[in-house]
């Protein structure tokens, strides 16, 4: 800088001396122009250096007297004219060049700030547009959309949001209730932040998911401080929220476990208080209601396949009328029906509603008062589990709850009934196994008295007979009489034949249980064969005054069939007759149809009573007191069990005081099995 100054003053020199001819007057032209350039070029510095070096010069080589530093009177008013505008101009020039100084360093910082506000609006938008959150401005009070970063267009399946107003996005009722916040926010400028708020959007199928997100919304304002817009940022929490219900279900479900853990626990103990399946079920109900169940009800299976009632036990909310009328029986064949919920329990399978409508209610029944019942109740769950133990179906034991307790089964429940049902029926189970033991040893002991006292029936008037031949051996020393001896052999035989008979039912008895009990099946003559036994037993008859009265015996009726066992059937339907017909005449018929062979027995004595029936072709099962008549409880039991081996089925019609009819139904070819199975 200080160069040009100097370079600039001997530039003036030259041209102050080549313009003499035409500057004489103004020495200081060319020298002003110097100052002033070198002013403006170098500034302070170079200005008063190109300012002193112009006096100097001036003053020796242009100012009179020349080449002499004398300075006359006019000259020093002149070099102190020059001195006082070269110092002005210089300032001037100075204060120019930092006003151009500053001048391109303001512009050079105003590019540089462009450029990184442009730098920071690029990556602002990068950042808005790919953020983690949905981001969005609304313009206006119509909430126009000025920006919506792609997450939150993609969110409200709308890629094309831009111009768009906020109640023409979305669901129509969502739409309106984000525009009414929105339009609060707007007229009041206050802020809004809202947590999980639920939102409810269309998705590509169709249908609408709900979401949660955490929500902010600021109002924006314009240079003059109102409110021009709403920036939003939201938070999709959805997982969050679902994953801490599901954890506060987890949480509730364990406590449930935890609480049907301990009950189950104290199930066992407190079922095994009692060995009588009545008393068993009672327990049941007491520790379903109110803990498991606010309804629980248990029908038993009855040996017909058909269900009866039990149990009926209510939470204290529950209506009382509804349990009497759940009481009361249901007619047969409407309990389960077969199709819907009987189905599965007839399978062994559980019958479970979470949520009970009209449609699984008529899974229940057909009947239209019980479906009203059912409805009336208002349920709310159902779980309907059979009583299985052993593979066997003991029954059904229903578990509900109603709206009015506000509790409800999941899922998860059903394995937590399903053990209590479990262990309600094995408590059952070992109840009814235990009854049978005591039935049990109860026939053994009364078989034992009953069959000691009919083996000594025939012995004893054996022995008096024997002692009473013996005697008249001792009186009489000749001979005894024919006739006395075969009195007393005639008594003889026949209380043999009947000890034998009794013997023979015992190992019969035993051959069937054993599986032991072999046919033969030959061509046999029904009628022939009764006839025979009829003959065999006219004596037997007569002696009670039962005359026995063949009807049919004529008809041919040849079937393949066991003849020894045949006639074993035979005898014992008619020696039954003559024992229980109180004197009174006897009817046998026998007939053939339709390849079939049909035998009848009717007397006219005491009868058997209704409750006797189901159970008297049973082993040792006896309708009458042993006290008053004999007979070991068996002739049925074999007879039934001969029958249904060759084929055929028995069967008896009675009531009490009015006789009774047994009928055997034969087919007169049939493949006979070659050992008789036992009976169930």
């Amino acid at each position: 800088r200080y160069g040009v100054a100097v370079g600039s003053v001997v530039l003036a020199f030259v041209a102050q001396e080549l313009l003499s001819t035409i500057t004489v007057g103004m020495p200081f032209l060319a020298f002003f122009a110097a100052v002033m350039f070198s002013g403006w070029r170098g500034g302070w510095g170079p200005g008063l250096v190109a300012t002193g070096l112009s006096l100097v010069t001036v003053d020796y080589y242009f100012l009179t007297p020349i080449h002499t530093w004398k300075v006359r009177t006019g000259s020093l008013i002149a070099l102190g004219l020059f001195l006082a505008l070269s110092l002005f101009v210089t300032l001037l020039n100075a204060r120019l060049r930092r006003a151009n100084m500053e001048r391109a360093s303001l512009l050079e910082s105003e590019r540089a700030a462009r450029a990184a506000a442009e730098y920071e609006r690029t990556r602002l938008r990068e950042l808005f547009m790919h953020a983690p959150a949905h981001l969005v401005i609304f313009r206006g009070p119509d909430h126009v959309f000025e920006l919506s970063n792609p997450l939150n267009s993609a969110m409200l399946g709308n890629p094309d949001l831009m111009g768009k107003p906020a109640r023409e996005v979305g669901p129509k009722e969502e739409a309106e209730r984000i525009s009414r916040l929105l339009d609060r926010i707007y007229a009041t400028g206050e802020p809004f932040q809202g947590k999980e708020m639920p939102l409810h959007l269309k998705q590509p199928d169709g249908s609408v998911r709900e979401y949660f997100f955490d929500i902010t919304y600021t109002p924006t304002h314009d240079t003059q401080g109102k409110v021009d817009g709403i920036a939003g940022f939201g938070f999709d929490v959805t997982g969050h929220v679902r994953a801490r219900a599901r954890a506060e279900q987890l949480a509730r479900e364990l406590s449930h476990n935890e609480e049907h853990l301990r009950l189950l626990a104290g199930a066992s103990s407190f079922l095994a208080t009692s060995l009588d399946y009545e008393a068993t079920l009672h327990n049941v109900v007491r520790l379903v209601v109110p803990t498991l169940a606010d309804w629980c009800i248990v029908d038993m299976a009855m040996e017909d396949g058909t269900f009866m009632r039990m149990e009926v036990a209510h939470a204290r909310t529950e209506s009382q009328a509804h349990a009497e009328q759940l009481r009361t029986p249901v007619p047969e064949g409407q309990c389960y029906p077969s199709m819907g919920a009987g189905t599965l329990l007839l399978k062994g399978q559980p019958f479970f509603v979470e949520d009970v409508t009209d449609v699984d209610l008529k899974q229940l029944t057909d009947e239209p008062q019980r479906m009203e019942l059912l409805q009336a109740m208002k349920l709310r769950s159902l779980a309907m589990v059979p009583l299985v133990a052993r593979e066997r179906t003991l029954g059904i034991i229903s578990f509900a709850t109603s709206h009015a307790s506000g509790r409800s089964y999941l899922k998860a429940d059903l394995p937590i009934l399903q053990e209590m049902a479990n262990r309600a029926a094995l408590s059952m189970e070992n109840a009814r196994l235990y009854r049978e033991a005591r039935e049990a040893v109860r026939l053994r002991d009364e078989f034992l008295s009953i069959a000691s006292h009919e083996l000594k029936t025939p012995l004893t008037p054996l022995n008096l007979k024997l002692q009473s031949l013996r005697r008249e051996m001792d009186r009489t020393p000749g001979p005894v009489s024919r006739a006395m001896v075969e009195n007393y052999l005639e008594v003889g035989s026949r209380q043999l034949k009947k000890l034998a008979e009794l013997v023979n039912d015992l190992l019969d008895v035993s051959r069937i249980a054993s599986g032991h009990m072999s046919l033969e099946p030959a061509q046999v003559d029904l009628a022939e064969l009764v006839r025979d036994v009829v003959a065999a037993y006219e004596g037997p008859a007569a002696r009670t005054g039962s005359p026995l009265r063949l009807e049919g015996v004529d008809t041919v009726t040849t079937g393949w069939w066991d003849r020894p066992r045949l006639e074993q059937v035979v005898v014992n339907l008619v020696d039954n007759a003559i024992k229980y017909g109180q004197g009174r005449p006897i009817d046998i018929r026998v007939e053939a149809k339709d390849g079939r062979a049909t035998l009848t027995v009717r007397d006219q004595g005491i009868g058997i009573a209704a409750e006797s029936l189901p159970r008297l072709f049973g082993r040792f099962e006896r309708a009458v007191s042993e006290r008053h008549y004999g007979g070991l409880g068996l002739g049925l039991y074999i007879t039934r069990t001969l029958v249904h081996a060759m084929g055929g089925t028995v069967r008896v019609e009675s009531q009490l005081g009015q006789g009774a009819l047994f009928t055997v139904d034969l087919p007169l070819r049939a493949e006979l099995p070659g050992v008789v199975p036992a009976p169930p």
